[in-house]
């Protein structure tokens, strides 16, 4: 229960970094801290794991990349501009038609545990990665079997029907619009740790 516990920490933690990510332009101090030792330490825990590894060295290029630029602040801010030019890159139903079932669960989700964004449009890109986040710290903290039991089903079911749909198109997406690279590279290793998740999640998690 220990190790469940733990990687159900590790997972949110994991969702709400991508949730951050994309849900805002990053900060002058958010740029800061992409140089740092704690990011660093955060991409190498990454890239220890083979399925992330060139995804989570190629996104540490593009940051490092991006720090060298004049003022990286204006520079990246435009880059994550052009993701939201019409139609929006964090809208999914541009990416992919969700399913009446899939809507409703997010919306029920949304109502049970809330939302950290300004937006709480269940077909927001950056609601349902908090939402994936959110569940795993709450089956962290679960006091029943069948509360865990309930949360990882719920997981399970947002991850199939909703987010295997719209991120690999998000990706290709984000490939075509962002000039810098530092966003193409974000998303190729969400791309890449939620494949490893959906399969600990399908095979693994009980």
């Amino acid at each position: 229960m220990q190790a469940f516990r733990v990687t159900s920490q590790r997972r949110a933690e994991l969702y709400h970094w991508f949730t951050a990510l994309f849900a805002t332009p990053l900060s002058e101090d958010d740029l800061g801290e992409f140089g740092g030792y704690d990011m660093h330490r955060f991409l190498d825990s990454l890239a220890t794991l083979d399925p992330l590894t060139e995804a989570a060295e190629a996104f540490r290029g593009e940051a490092e990349k991006a720090l060298q630029h004049t003022a990286p602040h204006t520079r990246l801010s435009g880059h994550y501009q052009a993701l939201l030019e019409a139609p929006s890159l964090l809208d999914t139903a541009s990416l992919n038609e969700a399913s009446q079932d899939a809507l409703l669960l997010m919306t029920v989700l949304l109502k049970q545990h809330g939302t950290e964004l300004a937006d709480d449009d269940p077909l927001h890109v950056c609601n349902q990665l908090e939402m994936m986040g959110t569940l795993a710290l709450a089956a962290a903290d679960s006091t029943t079997e069948e509360q865990r039991l309930q949360l990882l089903d719920q997981q399970r079911e947002l991850a199939n029907s909703q987010l295997i749909g719209w991120l690999p198109v998000f990706v290709e997406l984000c490939r075509e619009r962002d000039a810098g690279g530092f966003y193409a590279a974000a998303a190729s290793l969400l791309l890449s740790v939620f494949v490893m998740d959906l399969h600990y999640l399908n095979n693994v998690a009980e």
